[in-house]
């Protein structure tokens, strides 16, 4: 009569939880991929390589990982962008694809503004401008008599973060490169 209702819980939890060297104890030898037995805590990983796994105060769980960056406090990148660079390769590329020779067709027209925007992307990346992130929009259309308004809305930091649009405009098609770069600490 004199028990609690929180007593009577955590005796039960007690019971339900089996402590380390039980479970240690109780767990089946498991076999792996090859119908080998595993024996002990020796697991090997997908290179080859055999590690020893440390239970941390009786609990199976693995350490975490560490963190792949530490924080610098640079506010600063080391390799700053410049937007000139990206104007010239986006020139060149938009002009080596949508050329004189170039005709609308609306299935094409998606793939080749895929691949000119990955071509642009991965040019971009390869000049190695520190701490930026970058998007690539590519709009391509046929001047049937009509027009055409868009408009991008971004909270962004205007020291930091920017565009560059460039445009092809012929009497049959229109293309539209714009590149969004933003800094990214």
């Amino acid at each position: 009569m004199g028990d609690s209702p929180d007593a009577h819980s955590k005796e039960n939890l007690e019971a339900k939880e089996p402590s380390p060297e039980q479970s240690a104890k109780e767990k089946p030898v498991g076999k792996t991929k090859e119908g080998k037995e595993k024996k002990g805590k020796e697991d090997k990983d997908d290179k080859g390589r055999t590690s020893i796994g440390l239970g941390l105060g009786g609990i199976g769980g693995q350490a975490k990982a560490a963190p792949r960056f530490a924080p610098t406090y640079r506010l600063e990148p080391k390799n700053p962008l410049r937007k000139e660079r990206l104007e010239i390769i986006i020139k060149a590329e938009m002009d080596k694809n949508y050329n004189e020779e170039y005709t609308f067709h609306p299935k094409h027209s998606l793939l080749m503004a895929a691949q000119v925007s990955e071509d642009i992307k991965t040019r971009i990346k390869a000049l190695n401008f520190d701490r930026y992130r970058y998007i690539v929009l590519i709009t391509v259309g046929e001047f049937l008599m009509q027009g055409l308004y868009s408009l991008a809305n971004f909270l962004w930091d205007a020291e930091k973060d920017g565009y560059v649009n460039y445009t092809i405009e012929t009497p049959k098609f229109f293309a539209v490169c714009t590149v969004f770069y933003i800094y990214f600490d």
